[in-house]
């Protein structure tokens, strides 16, 4: 477990300082990279395919980690953590993909339940927990029903009710539009600004820009591995 009492809790959930990931001597993922994700703070992670965006959320859940520089999620430094800690990290962060990773051969319900039987919550207060979350989805009156019976909209939303089932403080979403219309893509987003204004701090990654300008908030854009430009929000 790790020691919450050796750590104060930080202003800034998300923390990277000069951060470079090298995958090998001519291929540079990630180049220096330097923000700060306040709490509660929603951001977008943008740029074109293969300039880093998968490559950062990755560090931030200890997929991968830094060649070089320092990384802060929570107010825990992530090089300090060893292996046997990093699923109590995973546990405060969320992760939404773009393609669903749904169980199709268990209900809605299971799918969502699935991070409180790892973490060891008893089934009468999991269920709670997973009928709160797919409430604040929509998607409570389909609990029964197996992923294949739901659109691609519905499949989302139960990835989403997923994420967030634990009550994480930090949410992250890698392309979670990407197969979605942009009359759903809208409905996506929605929801993490409601997270986000509910106070978690929320990154998602995406390429949609059309999208991501109209929501009118800050804009972290990569390009070839390097952190070229941070929009700051520009509307509420």
């Amino acid at each position: 477990m790790l020691d919450s009492r050796s750590v104060t809790v930080p202003n800034n959930m998300i923390h990277f300082d000069n951060v470079t990931k090298r995958y090998s001597s001519d291929h540079i993922g990630l180049d220096q990279i330097s923000f700060q994700l306040g709490r509660g703070e929603i951001a977008f992670l943008t740029g074109h395919s293969g300039a880093g965006k998968s490559s950062l959320l990755k560090l931030i859940i200890l997929m991968n980690r830094p060649t070089s520089g320092f990384i802060q999620v929570g107010g825990y430094p992530l090089a300090q953590l060893r292996r046997g800690q990093i699923p109590s990290l995973r546990r405060n962060i969320g992760v939404v993909f773009q393609n669903h990773q749904l169980l199709f051969d268990r209900s809605v319900f299971d799918n969502v339940a699935i991070p409180l039987q790892v973490a060891g919550f008893s089934p009468e207060k999991g269920a709670r927990r997973v009928r709160a979350a797919l409430d604040m989805v929509g998607l409570l009156n389909k609990e029964k029903q197996k992923p294949q019976a739901l659109s691609t909209g519905e499949q989302q939303r139960v990835g989403i009710a997923r994420a967030v089932v634990n009550r994480p403080p930090v949410l992250l979403a890698d392309e979670p539009t990407g197969n979605l219309d942009p009359e759903l893509s809208e409905e996506i987003m929605q929801l993490f600004h409601n997270f986000h204004q509910a106070g978690v701090t929320v990154l998602v990654a995406t390429h949609d820009l059309e999208l991501v300008r109209r929501m009118g908030k800050r804009v972290l854009t990569l390009d070839q591995g390097q952190l070229v430009s941070d929009c700051p929000m520009v509307s509420t």
